[in-house]
């Protein structure tokens, strides 16, 4: 754990500081959410209607752009070998890389979901609600997101075949957490949502394990 802590908080800390890396995220972020806004229109119900789907797809490829950038630094600098070459297990590599880009996408998701409410005239009267499905889709986009990230670093043209990869096996955690957010902002009672919830925390468990286990075998294989 003190191994995950710390390279979680040195690329937290690297990214920051270069901050060109960030910019670029929330550039792309707002310029896709505005193009999206004035191309369904001034109408409230449009925008509401297509909120959660607009709002998830752009956190998705938020999230693969991040994940890209985890492992692009190490390969740079030849850094990842060094880290191979640490005594013991191979996991915490994985689940570093994941919980920095979890501290990083959270404050952003937050960011995006203020940003959508202005936008599409969101309602966040529920917003206990919303930010755990918030956690909940973040947490299983990234964990997938990490592995490939990781399987695809040495290659070239890793930034083309990630999305190819990736969106594929990420379709229920996408769908879950449209239809979860969809039901909250439609009023739903939560007892309904919670089958969402549920569906999304399998997900979350199932790719967080099956990627943790198989991290160290893709990366040194």
């Amino acid at each position: 754990m003190r191994r995950v802590l710390l390279l979680a908080l040195r690329d937290l800390r690297l990214e920051v500081r270069d901050r060109s890396g960030l910019l670029s995220l929330l550039a792309f972020f707002a310029v896709m959410l505005f193009v999206m806004a004035l191309a369904l229109g001034p109408e409230e119900a449009p925008l509401r209607r297509a909120a959660p789907g607009v709002l998830w797809v752009a956190l998705a490829f938020m999230s693969t752009l991040l994940s890209s950038r985890a492992f692009a630094l190490e390969v740079e600098e030849g850094t990842l070998d060094d880290l191979l070459l640490t005594p013991g297990g191979k996991e915490w590599i994985y689940l570093g890389k994941l919980l920095f880009q979890l501290l990083l996408l959270f404050p952003l998701s937050l960011l995006a979901l203020l940003v959508a409410a202005g936008l599409f005239y969101l309602p966040l009267e529920r917003g206990l609600p919303l930010l755990f499905t918030l956690f909940l889709g973040v947490l299983g986009y990234a964990s997938v997101a990490t592995f490939y990230a990781g399987l695809l670093a040495r290659l070239r043209g890793r930034e083309a075949l990630l999305p190819l990869l990736l969106f594929s096996l990420v379709v229920p955690v996408v769908l879950a957490s449209v239809r979860a957010t969809a039901g909250l902002v439609e009023g739903l009672p939560v007892a309904e949502v919670a089958d969402w919830w549920r569906l999304l925390l399998v997900f979350d468990v199932v790719y967080v394990t099956a990627s943790a286990l198989l991290f160290p075998v893709v990366l040194e294989g």
